[in-house]
């Protein structure tokens, strides 16, 4: 069983994973910087991971 520390790094890094294999799937850096509709879903799913990571931290202290 993971304790309260281990439970708290498995989120942050299945984050991690979520938001590389977004961006991987998005395509070359110069396409993105190119496409405005691109570089503007990247940013909206980056709010989207920091606003889970915080509601994970938040959750994680009432753990």
């Amino acid at each position: 069983m993971l304790e309260k520390t281990g439970i708290l790094f498995v989120i942050l890094i299945l984050l991690l994973a979520f938001y590389l294999v977004i961006r991987l799937g998005a395509g070359k850096k110069k396409d993105i910087s190119k496409s405005n509709q691109m570089s503007n879903y990247l940013s909206s799913v980056r709010i989207l991971i920091i606003i889970l990571a915080i509601v994970a931290s938040i959750l994680w202290f009432f753990l």
